[in-house]
């Protein structure tokens, strides 16, 4: 079960300098001390996908979306 905790705001800014020097803008990250990484965390759902790109042939929204995570990878 994760916990939200309220940071202090010198903290909050640190780290928001952090991630503009760092070209990060995501609002939502994952940060993994054990592995040393900072992942986006974007959210988007097949409806987000289809709203944004149109009406698609089925399992074209899939192929979309595994595209979009397979580039995030990279």
């Amino acid at each position: 079960m994760s916990m939200v905790r309220k940071l202090h705001p010198h903290i909050a800014k640190d780290l928001r300098e952090f991630l503009s020097i760092n070209n990060i803008s995501t609002k939502k990250l994952v940060i993994d001390l054990e592995a040393e990484t900072i992942e986006d965390f974007d959210d988007y759902s097949v409806d987000d996908i289809l709203s944004v790109a149109g009406i698609l042939k089925p399992g074209e929204a899939q192929e979309l979306l595994d595209h979009i995570k397979e580039s995030r990878e990279d």
